[in-house]
């Protein structure tokens, strides 16, 4: 441990909830391991990724971290704001450090707005006087305007200073399942790697579906690189890795279902796009790479489109 921040290290104030404004909540994870890393400050984090895609951004080792999922995993935590209130409540009860909740999006979308701000003004509430700091890394294109605004008064932005991945503090590739595991793939897993597994999407496509003979964790695994590389968030899917084949089968049907009707909403946000709709495009982009709101992008889709032909 250093005696000092590093001069471009910027410290966020204790007592208060702040917001940080980024096109990827995840990039400022560097800042965060750059933190622990030089400072050793207590950090707990709050996150929708699993604990091996949170390994490549952070040393587990030396972090506090709930994964927000339903997911039967000693680590996991239920994804409603309720339980999130009580861990964070808990644990700033005593010692000091940072809380990292980058879920805002995800949480806003799960149980609305309204309920997500009062959840920051009693954080807020109980932060005051302590030695903790909240920090809710959060994209503004998921939100509009007067819902950025209110969230920003309630958690004031804060500037991470460094963003690039701290000297001394190396960033791991993920194991994937096919990393570790040494069975042998059957005969229907090899037809379908060497249909849809070995190239590795460029662009947003469909995906020829897997059936449920072929979809063993393996196979699973390679396609949610596939669809991460896409840009999609698919850690839903985590929890199919543990299930058993039936289940693990009707994880990923959902999953694809939902894939597939984001990147026809992806077509049809290119058409709006190229005719003015630049603003409503990127909104609708981010939300529907998170698999999210995909209904409200149908809608408000439709509308734009049929009030053109009007």
């Amino acid at each position: 441990m250093s005696s000092g921040p590093s001069p471009t290290l910027t410290l966020p104030p204790k007592g208060r909830v702040l917001s940080i404004l980024t096109d990827d909540p995840r990039s400022p994870l560097h800042w965060l391991a750059m933190l622990e890393h030089e400072l050793g400050s207590t950090i707990s984090v709050y996150t929708r990724l699993s604990p091996q895609r949170l390994s490549q951004h952070l040393n587990l080792e030396k972090v506090e971290f709930k994964w927000l999922s339903e997911t039967m995993d000693p680590h996991a935590l239920s994804p409603s704001l309720e339980r999130i209130h009580h861990e964070i409540s808990t644990r700033i009860v005593t010692d000091e450090g940072i809380i990292w909740l980058d879920a805002v999006e995800f949480l806003i979308h799960r149980q609305g707005f309204d309920s997500f701000l009062a959840f920051t003004r009693s954080l807020a509430d109980e932060l005051n006087g302590s030695q903790w700091t909240v920090l809710l890394p959060f994209t503004p294109l998921s939100l509009d305007g007067t819902e950025i605004a209110h969230l920003r008064r309630e958690a004031m932005p804060f500037e991470v200073g460094v963003i690039a991945p701290p000297r001394g503090v190396e960033t791991q590739e993920i194991e994937t399942v096919s990393d570790i595991e040494s069975e042998t793939p059957e005969v229907g897993e090899l037809a379908e790697e060497s249909s849809v597994i070995d190239e590795k999407p460029s662009t947003i496509v469909m995906l020829s579906s897997i059936g449920e003979a072929a979809l063993s964790p393996a196979v699973l695994a390679r396609r949610m690189t596939q669809w991460e590389d896409m840009g999609f968030d698919v850690s839903s899917l985590e929890q199919a890795m543990k299930a058993n084949s039936r289940e693990r089968y009707e994880i990923y049907r959902e999953v694809e279902e939902s894939v597939r009707r984001a990147i026809e909403c992806e077509r049809r946000i290119q058409m709006i796009e190229i005719r003015g709709h630049t603003v409503e495009a990127a909104k609708m982009r981010f939300r529907i790479m998170q698999l999210t709101g995909l209904d409200d992008v149908e809608l408000q889709l439709d509308e734009i489109l049929q009030g053109e032909q009007a």
